[in-house]
């Protein structure tokens, strides 16, 4: 990408954090304090991301902050409509108007699973989202086990389609999509013995599951290792996420409060620790991997 065209994209984030902080200001007056603040601190995390990246000249990175902040504000145009749409104003507590978003989604019968699994492999190809952004609202509407089995559809296609487009439109493509260094990095990590490797780094919170489902497609991995490694070891994950965003595990209320406060706490911790030192800890996996190889 040229400067002018990561210039283009890093002016055009700071727009759509402009436009995400005044939409908030004045079309979510109903709503309490801390929806508002999820919207405010997903501008404010999208402007902070984009300035960051762009001064480093992580062109990866500086595509991510674009597509989640399209679709944070893709997300708060349909809050809004969905609210004047559903009479939301009319419900005094954000409780309340959560609720009658969800009996909303319910009545929406397989409409809404669609759009749900649709979304699901969206997450895989095109957008970096948090995990528990995409599972746990499932399991909040459906319960766990059916947003376990709709998101495990969703992620297998999407992963199936991030390994066909690295397979089929080759490296270029996957290099657009996820730059040069990261491209070549993971290619070399995988190579035609890299199987190990990639089943850690699907189940581990590190690594970028897209991305890597990518590049496995330019690698000597077969397809049937790597549909087999999807079926095996991301609906695990899924499930746990979905069991546990729902409250059926850790309550919402009681004992649970402290509980969550800390689970917070480590997702923050892990995500700062993931951003700073996902290299060094990549190495050190590949350096031992190798070094258990050779001593057979």
């Amino acid at each position: 990408m040229t400067g002018k065209g990561k210039l283009a994209i890093f002016l055009i984030c700071d727009a759509l954090c402009a436009l995400i902080s005044l939409s908030v200001a004045f079309f979510t007056g109903s709503w309490g304090a801390l929806v508002k603040c999820a919207f405010f601190a997903s501008a404010a995390v999208g402007l902070v991301a984009s300035f960051v990246t762009f001064l480093l000249d992580k062109e990866a990175l500086l595509k991510s902050a674009f597509i989640l902040l399209i679709l944070a504000a893709t997300v708060l145009a349909s809050f809004i409509a969905v609210g004047e749409i559903g009479r939301f104003n009319d419900y005094e507590t954000d409780a309340d108007k959560i609720e009658a978003l969800v009996r909303m989604i319910e009545n929406t019968g397989g409409w809404g699973m669609t759009v749900f699994v649709l979304l699901q492999i969206m997450q895989v190809v095109i957008l970096p989202l948090p995990a528990a952004v995409c599972y746990v609202p499932g399991a909040l509407v459906w319960g766990p086990l059916t947003a376990t089995l709709l998101a495990s559809l969703g992620v297998l296609v999407g992963s199936l389609t991030a390994y066909f487009i690295g397979k089929i439109w080759g490296k270029k493509a996957v290099i657009w999509i996820a730059g040069r260094e990261t491209t070549l990095k993971y290619s070399a990590y995988f190579g035609k013995k890299g199987k190990t490797i990639f089943v850690l780094m699907q189940i581990l919170p590190f690594f970028p599951d897209d991305i890597l489902c990518m590049v496995a497609g330019l690698t000597g991995m077969n397809f049937v290792f790597f549909t087999a490694t999807m079926v095996l070891v991301r609906p695990l994950i899924i499930a746990a996420y979905c069991f546990l965003g729902s409250g059926t595990v850790i309550p919402f209320s009681g004992w649970g409060i402290g509980v969550w406060i800390g689970v917070f706490a480590a997702c923050v911790l892990l995500a700062v620790l993931s951003w700073k030192y996902q290299e060094r800890f990549e190495k050190w996996l590949v350096s031992k991997l190798k070094k258990r190889k050779n001593d057979k």
